[in-house]
Order: C-alpha cells, then structure tokens, then sequence
C-alpha cells in the first residue's frame, strides 16, 4: 500500500478535478470512493486529510467532513442516550445485547444520514470525506453508511478506510477493515487510488 504522502499526491489532483467534482467519473455509477490506507498510519491519515481539505480549500473547493465516530457521540448526546447507556452498559449482560441496543439506537437510516445529510445541506460542499470508520465499528459499519446514503448523497463522497477495498473475482468487492476483517460486499464504490487524473 502506498505511504501517506504518495496517497495525497496522488488524489489531491483527483479530488480537485473537473470530471471528478462534476461527477463524470462515476458515470454510470454513483459519485462514491474508497480510499484505503493502512491502520497504522491513522494519525499521519488524519493530517494528510487536514492538508486536503486545505488545499481543496485554496482551490475553491469546499469539503464537509463527517467523522463518523463523532457522529454517533453527537447522536447519542442530543437524543439524552450518551449519559445513560454509559451508566446502564453492564446491565445489558453480554457485549452483543450492548451492541444490539447501540445499533438500535444509531439506527444508519434514521439517525446517521439525516445527520449528514443536514449537515451537507448546511455547508453546501463540492464533495464529502467520511472518516472514523474504524473508530465506529462494530457499532457502525462502512458498508451499511455507504449503502444508505447512495440515494441521500448525489455529490462526490471520498470514505477513508482503515484496511483494504479488494476487488474478488466472480463476486465483486468487499470492504476488509483494519485489512483482516472482510465486512458484507460492496460493489458500488470506486477504488480512489485507482483512479488518476
């Protein structure tokens, strides 16, 4: 896998674009991309994805940033959960009741792409990162957030990945986070770092 600093300078050209900002490099598909890196490299991943929106910026190139571990505290704050489930979490007997009840309670449909989509509505951007999936899971997975706002989301959508988005032949591609848990298929995506300007 490609180190941090050649990740950046080979999508920085992508992602400000013409035929990736219009869209038109998805066609017929929609505007969403991968771009895995390894885990390791998280806080070097978190800077390099600072200097983008900085320079994306410097370009008239306005991003929204959605980490989504943030999200769902935000989520749980607003609707009172946060304090509760904190205090409650070894009541729920074992830690599948606890995840089950999470994931009830950050429903993706209901409460992670309203979110996102207001905020994207709010901010107006020419495209949206999406970070801290590795931090969400198991609670929120990657493919579940990608699958639910493919008919919320119409503009460019870049999902920075800790792992690997392997393509499998005769079955399509599949997300595998932290590169060693294969997560449910998903075809839809567009592998950034295979694309160039």
């Amino acid at each position: 896998m490609p180190t941090t600093t050649e990740i950046f300078h080979q999508i920085l050209p992508v992602l400000s674009s013409k035929p990736f900002l219009d869209g038109s490099l998805a066609a017929p598909g929609i505007p969403f991309y991968v771009c895995p890196y390894e885990a390791e490299r998280e806080q070097e991943t978190v800077a390099m994805i600072g200097n983008l929106v900085r320079q994306l910026a410097a370009k008239g190139v306005a991003v929204t940033v959605v980490d989504a571990f943030r999200l769902m505290v935000e989520r749980m704050k607003e609707n009172g959960d946060l304090d509760y489930d904190l205090e409650d979490e070894p009541g729920y007997g074992t830690r599948a009741e606890f995840l089950e009840h999470l994931q009830g309670i950050l429903d993706v449909p209901k409460e992670i792409v309203p979110a996102i989509c207001a905020r994207v509505e709010e901010e107006k951007p020419r495209l949206i990162f999406v970070t801290g999936v590795g931090a969400a899971w198991p609670v929120l997975r990657a493919h579940s957030l990608l699958m639910n706002l493919e008919s919320a989301v119409k503009i460019p959508l870049v999902l920075f990945f800790p792992g690997a988005y392997r393509q499998i032949p005769g079955s399509g591609a599949s997300l595998y986070l932290f590169d060693k848990l294969p997560g449910d298929g998903y075809y839809r995506a567009f592998n950034l770092l295979d694309i160039h300007p």
